[in-house]
């Protein structure tokens, strides 16, 4: 549903940062708020979780971290308060790793995560977190965040793939990018 927000960091806390975008602030708890610089401009990854009466944005700075925590709340019993918390006491890297050494004494020691939630995390993702480290698909980072965009507004792979490599311009932003392919795909 919400795949990034691009604004403004206005503010943060001890677990939240806020990103005004077009006037409006975003609450986003995040892992390690205190690496998104208050007045900075830049990309938010973002997840949206909806439950009966609670509702909030977890925030991520890399893709790679939006990725494992997208992993980690697939395993039964880890939900994103839980796979967020353990994110900031941690890297995506020593996470990944420890997952995939099957390091049930340092997932443990994550909060909230307990030894049953430790050995169906390693269960259930040990050798599925090779790929983490992403490979651009195009060769530049906007042009794969417009390819990500327009594949959520549901457009099918070779569409987008056709509509982006027809952009002859390079070293646009992702709005541009996304702009201009939403331009080529209309005219189809």
């Amino acid at each position: 549903m919400y795949y990034y927000l691009h604004g403004l960091i206005t503010m943060h806390t001890k677990d939240s940062i806020v990103v005004e975008c077009h006037g409006v602030g975003y609450d986003c708890l995040v892992s390690h708020p205190d690496e998104y610089e208050i007045g900075e401009n830049m990309f938010v990854y973002v997840s949206y979780y909806s439950h009966e009466d609670d509702q909030f944005f977890i925030g991520f700075k890399t893709l790679e971290e939006k990725i494992l925590y997208g992993k980690l709340t697939s395993v039964k019993g880890i939900g994103p308060k839980t796979a967020i918390n353990a994110l900031s006491q941690t890297s995506v890297g020593r996470l990944s790793d420890a997952i995939n050494n099957s390091d049930e004494n340092f997932l443990v020691r994550l909060p909230g995560i307990g030894k049953k939630n430790a050995s169906q995390i390693i269960l259930d993702l040990k050798g599925k977190l090779t790929n983490i480290d992403l490979n651009t698909r195009f060769g530049d980072k906007n042009l794969d965040l417009a390819y990500d965009g327009l594949k959520n507004l549901g457009f099918k792979d070779n569409e987008i793939r056709q509509a982006l490599n027809g952009i002859s311009k390079t070293g646009l932003s992702v709005e541009e990018y996304m702009t201009t392919a939403l331009r080529i795909l209309n005219t189809r």
